[in-house]
């Protein structure tokens, strides 16, 4: 399996609807909802060569109103792979609470 279809199994295993990079405008679910990106491939070089890459993946999750019930689910989910940096913001524009999860990609944990 690649870095994109492993994270998207485990966010919507949670149940909770979202799609990689971005929604149509005007398509996208009531929240909550999530979005991800594969944001670099955080390339390893030496001696001319690659060894090894280790994606970063940026996940936000769009909600009303923050909720332990659909935050405690994504960061589960990325928890699988890995250590997951955490934040929290307020979209203006969107009228809602964001909450933002990072992790560097690595095989998920049986």
């Amino acid at each position: 399996m690649s870095v994109k279809s492993d994270v998207y199994k485990a966010l919507t295993a949670t149940g909770i609807p979202g799609r990689q990079d971005a929604y149509a405008v005007g398509k996208a679910p009531s929240p909550p909802f999530f979005i991800y990106t594969v944001e670099s491939r955080g390339e390893f070089v030496a001696d001319n060569d690659n060894y090894a890459s280790t994606p970063r993946v940026h996940v936000d999750l769009f909600e009303k109103v923050s909720t332990d019930k659909y935050e405690s689910a994504i960061l589960d989910a990325c928890r699988a792979f890995g250590p997951v940096e955490q934040t929290s913001a307020w979209s203006q524009s969107e009228q809602c609470h964001i909450e933002q999860f990072d992790f560097t990609y690595h095989k998920a944990r049986e």
